[in-house]
């Protein structure tokens, strides 16, 4: 018996030995095939460019299997000769090198040191986007050059960046059942006795049916507004101290339309999508003031400026706004009708005292993108459709 259990024991003590003998040999041989690489899940990465989005960071590093013996080096390199091999591996014959200059990698060594398997990360800048032709798509290759210390996986030495142009506007912000305004301006004396001034804003009506709804503006002072008692419930007012409309400043329900409402000492000329709808209508007034005052309810209150309220909540605007904004001057129709003016205009623009893009996307803050920093705040969480304008109709 003793034999027997001992005979056990030596075939088991010659399988560890085995089993370790093969772990070894397994170890060995992948220390053998140890390569270096750039560390990141995807070789090409889609990047979309949006107007006034500003430059674009992303970081590589290299790292390898195991940890290596010697400190291991690698350059990234900012390569446009390797379009031709994006070209083929992508199946995107028609794209082009992205402009040397708009890619600068200031650090570009990467060094994975002795003892360890990945490298710090090194800072690749993308800038000068704004100034490329957007219905072009643009590559640019950043390879894994110049490698000291262990060889490269051939398969992962290359990353290409593909730009492609963004729609201006992508998001936009759902105003059904909600309301946004400011308890308090941060530049109150901006929106104060304005005697001449521009409120612009893409307005999408996706229902009727109520008496009023609402665009923007302080009630029983100077508001945008669809509907009335006479008036149809599709067709924007001017209201104040004396109201206008009339038949042309109709909306089409589920359409974007721009509007823009220009105010000059009194008289009130609005535009849709560019074309005179209202030609220097009497407000009754000679001066506006878009106040913020504190007491939002009720016809005997102070007001507020809101989006999507006046007076009573039934009156919210059943559909989508997005890049609406207020200015401290009259734009002129050529201004108005300038090339993408309807979806974008630089933040820093003169005279823009409050320019709210509509496309936060969560949350229930309104950024003002203007340097004035006057954020309006929703009453409550809504829905940020997606949208792709100009492309939507």
């Amino acid at each position: 018996m003793k034999t027997i259990k001992y005979g056990v024991a030596a075939l088991a003590a010659v399988a560890l030995l085995a089993a370790c003998q093969t772990e070894k040999e397994a170890m060995e041989k992948h220390h053998f095939g140890n390569k270096l690489y750039i560390d990141t899940q995807v070789m090409s990465e889609d990047i979309l460019v949006k107007a006034g989005g500003g430059d674009v960071v992303r970081t590589l590093s290299i790292a390898s299997a195991l940890r290596v013996d010697e400190d291991t080096h690698g350059t990234f390199v900012a390569d446009p000769s390797y379009l031709s091999v994006f070209q083929s591996e992508y199946m995107q014959p028609d794209a082009v090198a992205l402009p040397a200059e708009c890619c600068v990698i200031e650090s570009p060594e990467a060094t994975i040191l002795k003892g360890s398997n990945a490298s710090s990360p090194v800072s690749v800048r993308f800038t000068g986007l704004d100034a490329l032709n957007r219905k072009l798509v643009y590559v640019m290759p950043v390879v894994l050059k110049n490698v000291k210390g262990l060889d490269a996986l051939a398969s992962k030495t290359a990353v290409y960046y593909v730009f492609k142009g963004a729609a201006l506007i992508n998001v936009v912000c759902n105003m059904s059942n909600n309301r946004a305004a400011a308890q308090s301006w941060r530049t109150p004396e901006k929106f104060t006795g304005m005697t001449h001034f521009t409120a612009e804003a893409l307005v999408r009506q996706n229902a009727a049916g109520r008496l009023i709804s609402t665009v923007m503006g302080v009630e029983g002072h100077y508001l945008l507004r669809i509907g009335d008692s006479g008036v149809p419930d599709t067709q924007l007012q001017i209201a104040s101290s004396s109201n206008q409309t009339n038949s042309n400043m109709s909306l089409t329900l589920g359409k974007w339309t721009h509007v823009a409402c220009v105010f000059d000492a009194g008289k009130t000329t609005v535009y849709f999508d560019g074309r005179k709808v209202l030609d220097a209508a009497s407000s009754g007034r000679t001066s506006v003031t878009w106040g913020a005052y504190g007491s939002d309810k009720g016809e005997s209150s102070g007001r507020y400026f809101w989006l999507g309220y006046s007076y009573s909540s039934d009156r919210y605007l059943d559909g989508e706004l997005a890049e609406v904004r207020i200015w401290d001057h009259c734009l002129t129709e050529e201004e108005i009708n300038a090339d993408n003016h309807f979806y974008f205009v630089e933040p820093d623009s003169e005279g823009l005292v409050a320019y709210w893009k509509m496309d936060d996307g969560s949350g229930t803050t309104l950024k003002d993108s203007s340097p004035n920093g006057n954020d309006l705040t929703l009453d409550l969480p809504t829905t940020w459709p997606k949208v792709s304008l100009p492309d939507d109709k």
